[in-house]
């Protein structure tokens, strides 16, 4: 029972209804205390419920209580029934509280918004069971290598004067066809004004953060300082739904999504390097979201007639950098054409693109697309899987024309 209090001791600070680290952690210390104790309790019980009677002559057999066979017979049986109702019940709530129904959900199609709706924004989590922060209980430290530590509750981060931003999200994990990325209104404050409120020292490294569910990541302390990285509470004029990180989570633009902690519930300021969860397993080290575009539609599943107007679309995302330009190749990345920005958003967002393209010949023909940030910097054609750092790459697809 010790060695399994000891397992679970990494996890104390951890609080899926929303209390921060320091306070989870007594919280959390005397609740397992307590359970500890039920169920030391609990066993003892039925250690002597299922234990035989002793035989006589083994102890002194005026000191002896004889429980009937039988009655011990029903007692344990009826104590079998109750834990198998408890532990399908308990099952069967896991089950419906659990993430696979949106673990890994894509926003992709013929008709994307660009401003994604918040039940379609993309998921992805960690955990088979996201917390269920209660906003009365929950409330954000500010410690670390810091003067003056500081804790608030959501009224008080609510008060501060608050930021309006659109910014797009993707995951590490997206590879250059797919739909784990998102673009959404984000309304919050500056991460700057509470750090500056608790008085950093000099020699700030990075900033740790840390969330409801004991996930943690990182970010420099000059990229928390930008006045984009936000503390959000709203997502397109809504309070933050629960799988999105309510009451409220980071948002960092230009990074990939895992950097934008949810349900955060501590910012840590540290004088040194460190890793968080999915670095610590090898990934990054360089989380910059790079240069993305892709071809949305039409899907191709049929012939396009040769001499016809076929309309591409699709989106472009260059981080924190903006999209200044976006081109389509289809003669084999010979040569490139631009093709029209129909929506521009914001230089944290992504943008769409459509390319009116008239086939003159019949047969396959390979279309590219790729992108320009705001920098000038073009889309790199060098393929690279997703781990550690990201897919790169282009987006390539091949159309059959027909005579």
């Amino acid at each position: 029972m010790g060695a399994g209090a000891g397992h679970l001791f990494p996890n104390v600070g951890t609080h899926y209804f929303g209390l921060p680290p320091g306070v989870a952690t007594i919280v959390n210390g005397l609740s397992l205390g307590v359970l500890l104790a039920i169920f030391a309790s609990v066993t003892m019980f039925v250690y002597r419920l299922i234990t035989p009677a002793p035989e006589p002559g083994d102890v002194d057999d005026s000191r002896v209580v004889v429980v009937d066979p039988g009655r011990r017979r029903l007692l344990i049986g009826g104590a079998g029934v109750v834990l198998a109702a408890s532990s399908g019940g308990m099952l069967a709530r896991l089950y419906n509280r659990a993430t696979f129904s949106y673990d890994g959900m894509q926003y992709i199609g013929p008709d994307l918004e660009p401003i994604t709706p918040n039940d379609l924004f993309y998921v992805v989590t960690k955990n088979v069971v996201d917390p269920r922060v209660n906003q009365a209980l929950w409330a954000l430290e500010v410690n670390g290598h810091v003067d003056r530590p500081q804790t608030y509750d959501f009224g008080r981060i609510e008060a501060m004067s608050p930021t309006e931003q659109e910014t797009t999200l993707m995951c590490i994990s997206n590879p250059i066809a797919w739909g784990l990325v998102s673009n959404a209104v984000w309304t919050g404050v500056p991460m700057r004004a509470l750090l500056e409120e608790s008085g950093t020292r000099d020699g700030a490294v990075e900033v740790v953060l840390h969330g409801a569910d004991g996930y943690t990541d990182t970010v420099s302390f000059e990229k928390a300082m930008e006045p984009t990285t936000l503390i959000a509470y709203r997502m397109n004029g809504e309070p933050l739904p629960q799988r999105h990180g309510f009451p409220a989570r980071v948002i960092v633009p230009g990074l990939y999504g895992e950097k934008n902690v949810k349900w955060v519930t501590r910012i840590e300021v540290v004088d040194r390097e460190a890793k968080g969860f999915y670095e610590s397993q090898g990934w990054g080290p360089d989380f910059t979201v790079p240069n993305r575009s892709r071809i949305d539609g039409p899907s191709f599943g049929d012939p396009v007639q040769a001499g016809t107007a076929t309309a591409l679309h699709g989106m472009a995302f260059g981080g924190d950098r903006g999209v200044s330009a976006v081109q389509i190749s289809t003669d084999g990345q010979a040569t490139w054409e631009a093709a029209t920005i129909t929506y521009q958003g914001t230089q944290l967002s992504w943008s769409f693109w459509e390319y009116e393209w008239r086939p003159d010949r019949a047969g396959d023909h390979e279309i590219a697309v790729r992108m320009v940030d705001g920098g000038g910097m073009v889309q790199t054609a060098e393929r690279r899987g997703t781990a550690p750092q990201g897919a790169t790459g282009l987006h390539v697809v091949t159309a059959t024309v027909a005579a």
